[in-house]
């Protein structure tokens, strides 16, 4: 008799909404104590989020009589990074767009100013010029942020996931 695996969705839905929840938290501290993304945080970020997709896999291959193929693992993980992504998504840019909007001004400020110097140092006139700023404008908006941290965090559950995968099939 051949073995039937579980549903993934109530592991995906619970521990990524988890995900969501603790990356949000995050970006909440920093904005609270007004600290600058570093080191340290990016290094807590990356165990609890390690810490989330590894516990819902494991649950998965213990409720799943001790069965997880390789796929399944991947599956479990980028589920987790989309829905804890989107929420995370979601969030950063009401944050930015109304919590912490000068963020964003100041972003734009330094891609302005970095800009600025790079036209004049390569002698752009006109159209190039005006084009490399609008450029640079268009990465410092709410939606673009928010979107580079979705595209972020789905990399990082892949990644997480082909580890963990790789270490908990059968």
């Amino acid at each position: 008799m051949e073995h039937q695996d579980i549903s993934i969705k109530p592991y995906a839905t619970r521990f990524g909404l988890a995900f969501g929840g603790a990356s949000i938290l995050v970006l909440l501290l920093l904005y609270v104590f007004q600290l600058e993304q570093n080191a340290g945080i990016g290094i807590l970020n990356l165990l609890i989020n390690t810490a989330i997709v590894f516990y819902a896999i494991h649950l998965y291959k213990n409720d799943n009589a001790a069965q997880l193929n390789f796929s399944t693992a991947l599956k479990i993980g980028l589920a987790i990074g989309a829905i804890g992504g989107l929420i995370y998504a979601v969030y950063t840019y009401l944050h930015y767009s109304f919590i912490q909007p000068e963020f964003i001004e100041s972003m734009k400020t330094e891609a302005l100013t970095a800009v600025e110097a790079e036209i004049t140092k390569q002698k752009m006139e006109g159209e190039q010029a005006e084009m490399a700023k609008s450029v640079a404008l268009l990465f410092t908006t709410p939606f673009v942020i928010a979107t580079m941290g979705l595209i972020s965090i789905m990399l990082k559950t892949f990644f997480i996931s082909l580890i963990v995968g790789l270490i908990k099939k059968n």
